[in-house]
């Protein structure tokens, strides 16, 4: 991955360099991105840069070091799972827990899948049997205290927490301290690689991502990046929340879980997100048939109003753009959206309000961008387990043709 969509390039300088753009991610939304970026880079980026020089300085870089470390390639021929809170998980976690139960109890070499949970998801997914292999966390504050360390049954012991070196320094101290094992990313936030490199003396460039605002966009960036994996599946990254009677309803429907705490005003952030007026499309799946040669064909796909917010509008945009300009890179890459009910990939021709009231207006991204893929996750897997039987086969293949080739050349 390269960090130019993220960059604050004038849309028509990216155009240049990302035609295909064009009818897909407007110079309003790109110009909306840039604002957004700017704003919460002046309300927190000191808090960042302090969180950072207190983790290296009382000696966490040291201990633990970067995900670089002993991670790299960590995921090669492997498929990343990434585990959001949406409310979507629930139409899927029947299928994730199959999936854990028969790989997770293999040979590491042999293994499948490996699962990035965002911090929301640890406990809840701990409750269910499901013991992901790292946590991700890339809040700078406190809030996600309780999720992250307070009553963790002990099969949470193993996890490893994927953390930004601006995280709160109470955050990586108590779990520090449970014995647990941390390993560090930089994100590419001004200030931050400067504080890292005059404090440790090393390249901040060697151990950075880009951090695609939310714990699922960074997952896929670190899974790229770091763990070199091609293929990243996506469960519960609605970035939306489904439309209720009233607000209160919404908070309860807005986690897969229920648990609005950390975003309320008295108890976290007081990003109250589901008050939102919002609105966007979100998709669902219904299965037109079990025999279908054409994967294309092989949903009916709707569409339904859902609420959003401005700062879940640019994790959405931040990642279709990256997977966009990314795509004709030289990394082959395959992203698998599976958070059904979501709004990534939801697609408008037309974002003028009378545009978004033409039906005709609306498109999936699996039409422009043949790296993204809107699927159900047991689908999803069945795919990329196929690909992997046929790599195998034909690797097979060519091995046994080079044996017989060696031995005709020397008979």
């Amino acid at each position: 991955m390269n960090d130019t969509p993220v960059r604050k390039i004038p849309y028509e300088e990216m155009l240049e360099k990302h035609p295909e753009f064009a009818g897909v991610i407007s110079k309003k939304n790109w110009d909306f991105i840039g604002h957004s970026d700017g704003r919460t880079l002046e309300f927190f980026q000191n808090q960042w840069v302090e969180n950072a020089k207190k983790n290296i300085r009382r000696g966490w870089w040291k201990k633990f070091g970067p995900a670089r470390k002993d991670c790299f390639k960590l995921g090669w021929n492997k498929a990343i799972i990434g585990i959001g809170a949406g409310a979507s998980f629930n139409k899927n976690k029947h299928v994730l827990k199959q999936i854990i139960d028969h790989d997770g109890v293999k040979d590491f070499q042999e293994r499948n899948f490996l699962t990035i949970a965002s911090n929301h998801m640890f406990k809840p997914l701990l409750k269910m049997g499901i013991i992901p292999d790292f946590v991700m966390v890339a809040d700078a504050s406190d809030v996600v205290l309780d999720q992250l360390t307070n009553e963790v049954p002990a099969e949470g012991q193993n996890t490893i927490l994927l953390a930004g070196i601006h995280c709160s320094p109470r955050l990586i101290k108590r779990w520090a301290r449970q014995g647990r094992e941390i390993r560090f990313y930089l994100t590419t936030s001004q200030g931050i690689p400067e504080a890292f490199e005059e404090a440790t003396g090393q390249n901040a460039k060697d151990f950075m991502i880009l951090q695609g605002g939310n714990v699922i966009n960074s997952a896929w960036s670190i899974g790229m990046m770091v763990f070199r994996s091609s293929v990243f599946m996506a469960v519960g990254n609605d970035l939306s929340f489904p439309l209720k009677s009233n607000v209160e309803e919404n908070r309860k429907a807005y986690y897969a879980d229920g648990d609005y705490t950390t975003n309320a005003a008295k108890t976290g952030t007081g990003r109250d997100e589901a008050s939102s007026q919002k609105m966007w499309m979100g998709f669902n799946l219904r299965r037109q048939s079990l025999i279908m040669l054409d994967t294309n064909k092989r949903y009916a796909i709707g569409i339904e109003p859902v609420g959003t917010s401005h700062t879940l509008w640019v994790y959405k945009t931040w990642l279709e753009a990256n997977v966009l300009g990314n795509s004709k890179g030289n990394i082959p890459y395959h992203y698998f959206n599976c958070s059904e009910g979501g709004i990534a990939g939801v697609m408008c021709r037309d974002d003028s309000d009378e545009g978004l009231n033409n039906q005709s207006n609306w498109f999936m991204m699996d039409e422009i961008s043949p790296r993204w893929h809107t699927r159900m996750l047991e689908d999803a897997v069945g795919e990329f387990l196929k690909a992997k039987d046929a790599m195998k086969w034909r690797t097979e293949v060519r091995r046994r043709e080079t044996h017989t080739s060696a031995l005709i050349a020397t008979a």
